[in-house]
């Protein structure tokens, strides 16, 4: 049975589009449908921004239906109603799919190291050896003691006060060194994590389109999972088996066909779109995934991380998580071939480890798509100041 077409219903018009079984529609500003036909019945869920239910519609020989609905996934009686009279049977398949658009999710998941980059702030540059002259000789650096204040805002964060407190005096550091006395003083009252703690002592990149500062290293032990329309795709596969190429193209080589031609073209298109913001060479190259994905480790200089790109007052942070990236599209038609993965080049001697970083950011259309981040613990939190190669220049520059 074909039920593509437009529908008039006591919830606003419904664009019906059909792919085989499997039924997608579309109400008011942000309602979605996804459901199943089964001889004359659909069943599935709606979704709006708001809330999220079942439903289950029923066809005459007509086109029209009478249909009902609840709130919650749970089973249990439906008694909203959701009939629909046709509009407009004119409407076939391929013009009603062009009016849905694909629901996307592509999630990363695992333990994900995420670095923050920064610079102190001027203000707290200049107290930091007089820290040092009123701090405990346990103390030894200027790292010594941000560590101290890092770990204040941390888990343990009470215990770690009364130590911060033990091993430098307060007296001394509200008369030598008021910034931090104001800064700790801030921490108290307004119990603030380690992200508030950034923000007050450090300088960061003003800009940057994959966040504050940081930078998200997803490597071949993490796993990936591909959902369109409610159909997982990809299954939490392992990155690095998701990753695995079985054809590669550099833009140095001049295509040889229709396929290199068309490859050309994306990835100059996806430089032109994006070197103001991440500062990409002329030419790059890239390996194919079996699904057309693509996945191109270059050397690239952000613009805005240039101006904490000194190393001097320089503090790098290194999150160890276990979390969950979650890339959410609306797209027409759904094509892994228009998914690109960038990764930095010099991740392996900034990283130090057995690792492959696959990738720190993802594109889809040439389009860089930032992720809700569902965090679900940490397995460890590291400062370094003013290392000479755990900094952010020398990970993009080497």
């Amino acid at each position: 049975m074909n039920i593509a077409g437009l529908y008039n219903t006591q919830h606003g018009e419904l664009t019906i589009a059909q792919h085989g079984e499997n039924i997608t529609a579309t109400y008011q500003d942000n309602g979605v449908c996804s459901g199943k036909l089964t001889d004359n019945k659909v069943e599935g869920i709606w979704k709006n921004k708001k809330d999220q239910g079942i439903f289950e519609w029923t066809f005459d020989t007509q086109g029209n239906f009478i249909g009902k609905y609840k709130s919650g996934l749970e089973k249990g009686p439906m008694r909203g109603k959701w009939n629909g009279k046709i509009i407009d049977s004119s409407i076939n398949k391929e013009e009603s799919e062009k009016k849905i658009k694909d629901r996307v999710e592509i999630i990363l998941s695992g333990r994900i190291a995420k670095y923050f980059f920064g610079r102190v702030k001027e203000s707290f540059q200049s107290e930091l050896q007089d820290v040092l002259s009123i701090a405990d000789e346990s103390i030894e650096n200027e790292q010594d003691f941000l560590k101290l204040l890092l770990n204040t805002t941390l888990e343990d964060k009470e215990a770690e006060r009364e130590n911060f407190t033990n091993l430098i005096p307060m007296s001394d550091l509200e008369d030598k060194c008021p910034n931090f006395y104001a800064l700790y003083s801030e921490i108290l009252e307004y119990d603030l994590d380690h992200f508030g703690l950034y923000e007050s002592l450090f300088d960061t990149a003003e800009y940057w389109p994959g966040g504050s500062g940081s930078i998200s290293f997803f490597e071949d032990d993490c796993n990936i999972q591909v959902i369109v329309n409610d159909n997982e795709l990809i299954n939490n596969q392992s990155f690095g088996d998701f990753a695995q190429s079985v054809k590669g193209y550099h833009m140095e080589d001049s295509p040889e066909n229709d396929d290199e031609n068309k490859i050309f073209d994306t990835l100059k298109a996806f430089i032109e779109r994006n070197s103001g913001d991440f500062g990409l060479p002329d030419d790059v190259g890239i390996g194919i995934n079996k699904q057309g994905v693509m996945f191109c480790e270059t050397w690239f200089s952000p613009q805005s991380f240039e101006e904490i790109s000194s190393r001097e007052s320089s503090v790098t942070i290194m999150h160890d998580d276990i979390i969950e990236y979650s890339y959410y599209l609306e797209v027409e038609k759904f094509d892994f071939a228009k998914v690109l993965f960038l990764a930095h080049a010099n991740y392996a001697d900034f990283r130090g480890n057995s690792l492959t970083t696959i990738a720190n950011y993802m594109f889809y259309d040439n389009e860089i798509i930032l992720p809700d981040e569902n965090w679900q613990r940490d397995k460890g939190i590291e400062l370094e100041y003013e290392s000479r190669d755990i900094n952010i220049d020398f990970f993009l520059n080497g």
